[in-house]
């Protein structure tokens, strides 16, 4: 909405330069009232005058063309800002749909802890477990319902992120879809590739090229000042002249009557050399600013890209290798789930093996959901918005 407010100053900025290209028409009336010598008069006026600028040095078009690219400017600040927006949407949706995953797995460890507990209350009961061991299952069960609560707390803080970021009321309620990471190929496209084709569709360099051109045109602008300015003027007013007044010989004097005017106006500077050089030299320092920031915002840009780059190659690596630890530490816990069922390990066993499988688990959606967000702003990257 900012950005938008942005792109409505800008219209309204050009809008009103357009005007300086017509000519400036008022128009005028007047009635008058005076006594002199005991002899009261009576007068009326009215006209239609217009001025027009003809020439002032380029500098009313260099306006113009100033309005217009930064007209352009904001409408670029404002797809900006739809791609701000929607990574911080992305990585919001990502981090919901991770952490109601991990509410998924986090219930279905809550119902082994249950059946744990209760078949230890009956061993327990019989004499067949100590009671350190059944405050062990006790513990890890209120740990496990606890670890459950705050994921669901955490869903509710996330939901109204997305609402805050997508400017939704509260009453909307948000239908949020998995994503199959099936669908992802592991094969990144070449970064070279990437870099093309996010100059192609990002924004960011083509903001600064404008602020170049904003600035050539502000050079342009402010050597204007030495060329002279010619204008054009033309009227008509008609007036009434002084009813009332008579002469010596009784006759009334009527001196109105309609009278027009034309004519040019120029304008040359001979003494403010030393304010225009000033206004030359700071537009030039401004255009020599605009081209340094328009290299480093090319350089920065790339770089950006190429850390994107690698660090979505990370973030592969990463999720295929904690996929397998995570796989190979849940077939584990499941034997020792039922050597506990058997009797051939004791609570402590399966409880550590528990931890290391959570552990796993942990690291595997987190590097999951980090490849997958990794991924989806190298294509927002080469998405226009």
């Amino acid at each position: 909405q900012i950005a938008q407010l942005a792109v409505d100053r800008a219209e309204v900025s050009l809008h009103g330069v357009r005007w300086q290209f017509l000519p400036n028409i008022n128009s005028s009336a007047g009635e008058y009232w005076s006594k002199s010598n005991d002899q009261p008069s009576h007068d009326f006026s009215m006209g239609v005058n217009a001025s027009m600028t003809l020439f002032d040095g380029m500098s009313s078009w260099n306006n113009y063309k100033q309005s217009k690219l930064t007209l352009r400017q904001s409408q670029l600040q404002m797809q900006h800002s739809r791609h701000t927006v929607g990574e911080q949407v992305l990585n919001a949706y990502l981090t919901f749909l991770m952490t109601r995953e991990r509410l998924g797995y986090q219930q279905h460890l809550l119902e082994n802890c249950q059946l744990q507990l209760s078949e230890g209350l009956l061993q327990y009961k019989v004499g067949k477990m100590i009671d350190s061991e059944y405050q062990l299952l006790l513990a890890n069960l209120r740990r496990a319902e606890m670890e459950a609560a705050n994921l669901k707390l955490s869903i509710e803080e996330f939901v109204l992120d997305l609402h805050v970021l997508l400017n939704l009321p509260d009453e909307v309620v948000l239908e949020i879809d998995p994503i199959n990471l099936n669908q992802y190929d592991t094969t990144i496209p070449p970064v070279d590739l990437i870099i093309q084709r996010a100059l192609e569709t990002q924004p960011d360099l083509s903001i600064a090229q404008m602020g170049v051109e904003i600035a050539r045109f502000g050079v342009r602008s402010a050597r204007a000042v030495y060329f002279p300015t010619l204008s054009l003027s033309i009227g008509s007013n008609y007036y009434g002249g002084n009813k009332g007044l008579v002469d010596g010989l009784g006759h009334f004097i009527n001196q109105g009557g309609l009278n027009n005017n034309m004519g040019f106006n120029l304008s040359i500077p001979i003494l403010n050399y030393s304010s225009a050089k000033s206004q030359v030299r700071q537009s030039k320092i401004n255009l020599q600013q605009a081209e340094i920031e328009l290299g480093q915002k090319s350089q920065e840009f790339r770089q950006q890209v190429k850390k994107m780059y690698v660090a979505t190659q990370q973030a592969l690596n990463n999720y295929l290798s904690a996929q397998q630890q995570e796989q190979a530490y849940r077939a584990n816990y499941r034997d020792y789930q039922k050597r506990y069922n058997e009797g051939k390990v004791g609570t402590v066993e399966l409880l550590q093996q528990q931890d290391s499988y959570l552990g796993a688990l942990n690291d595997y959606l987190q590097s999951k959901y980090t490849f997958l967000l990794n991924m989806k702003l190298l294509e927002l990257l080469q998405t226009s918005l």
